[in-house]
């Protein structure tokens, strides 16, 4: 098992802090792993209006640096960081996992793949912008149903108090290079959580399918690195 070398990319208004047990979990099995905090997330100073997508994808890339035979695992809007970042770094990249997540192809923005998986109506509810609208707030009681609700009591609490504003600009701005020659060298996975509540399951295999990609699942909500980091490990190790 030690020849894997995961590192782990999170999506929108969490951070590197959200794998925290899903680390814990792969340390115990002996297998290396790493956690990035995206700009302006997480326990990361970044100013929200310097929080790019640009930012975002050399934040992974630097998490990668030299090192080869890297497996990036993408939560959520996280997979666009780690898409773009897997095709810039020059085969250092062996694989993506899609967790819980948006699945791009070679040219896909973040504004035409929401047109394909667009947000549930809960979790548009449960957001607002900020004065100066630069960032997307969330609602941490209604965060606690979307993102957590198969995750334990404590647990779920002690992550909507971590939970902070979303830069919007990496909305606008989050682009794929059209590239396809080099995303199929990559090897790409893609776990879908059964009863997701903010990227819809059938959502989730539609993206799968037009990119051709064969989906596996886990019987979870949005965060399964949080409420069955086990089974979620098993999963990704391929252990039956």
């Amino acid at each position: 098992m030690a020849a894997h070398r995961f590192v782990f990319v999170h999506g929108a208004w969490h951070g590197a802090w959200c794998f925290d047990l899903f680390q814990l979990e792969l340390q115990r099995r002996a297998v290396p792993c790493h956690a990035v905090d995206l700009p302006s997330l997480g326990d990361d100073t970044t100013p929200v209006e310097s929080a790019t997508f640009e930012a975002g994808v050399e934040r992974v890339l630097g998490q990668i640096g030299t090192r080869k035979n890297i497996t990036l695992v993408a939560h959520s809007l996280g997979a666009f960081y780690a898409t773009e970042a897997a095709i810039r770094a020059g085969g250092r990249v062996r694989g993506i996992v899609y967790l819980a997540s948006f699945v791009p192809k070679e040219g896909d923005t973040f504004v035409n793949l929401r047109e394909l998986a667009p947000p549930p109506e809960e979790l548009q509810a449960a957001t607002s912008t900020n004065e100066e609208e630069t960032a997307l707030l969330i609602d941490a009681d209604k965060a606690k149903d979307l993102f957590y609700e198969d995750v334990a009591e404590g647990i779920a609490v002690a992550a909507m108090t971590r939970l902070r504003p979303q830069p919007i600009q990496p909305f606008r701005s989050a682009a794929i290079s059209d590239d396809a020659e080099t995303l199929q060298r990559i090897k790409r996975r893609v776990i879908v959580a059964e009863n997701d509540r903010v990227i819809s399951p059938d959502h989730c295999v539609e993206m799968a399918d037009r990119v051709g990609i064969e989906v596996e699942s886990v019987p979870t909500g949005h965060c399964p690195f949080l409420s069955m980091p086990k089974l979620l490990a098993d999963v990704l190790l391929g252990v039956s």
